[in-house]
């Protein structure tokens, strides 16, 4: 099945998928990705032979993956940035928690004694309706 030469109409212009130059690459362009295609291919011939090798021992690694690892989780501090974020994340859960236990804390000695005095009187338990109780002082 034959496709008609694509015409571009004219309201829309030529998509860059149709425009031939779009596919016309030079010559030092194609060397190089022919050059970058080699290294991968060599990589990956290399990597398969180490992986499918009866006798090998240990572990085979892979370079170019230890090196994403520890840039990935080992590499962190050097590429931190100190921004108005971070700085505000930084002091709210380093010193947030501090101020939160303290808080906790310091009203739950200042309410001890009050409730100490409002329930050291006896109560009853009165039952409204099943399900539903009261407390009421004895009288």
């Amino acid at each position: 099945m034959s496709f008609p030469k694509y015409e571009p109409s004219r309201l829309a212009s030529l998509p860059t998928t149709l425009d031939p130059a779009e596919y016309d690459i030079s010559p030092e362009t194609r060397k190089a990705q022919a050059e970058r295609l080699a290294i991968r291919s060599r990589l990956k011939r290399e990597y398969l032979l180490q992986y499918n090798d009866p006798s090998r021992r240990g572990l085979v690694e892979d370079p170019a993956l230890l090196r994403w690892t520890y840039a990935r989780s080992a590499n962190i501090y050097p590429n931190f940035r100190p921004t108005p974020k971070t700085s505000l994340l930084g002091a709210l859960f380093g010193i947030g928690p501090l101020f939160f236990w303290y808080y906790v804390f310091k009203t739950d000695r200042n309410i001890l004694p009050c409730l100490y005095i409002m329930f050291s009187t006896p109560f009853i338990e009165t039952y409204i309706l099943p399900g539903f109780s009261v407390l009421v002082p004895e009288t």
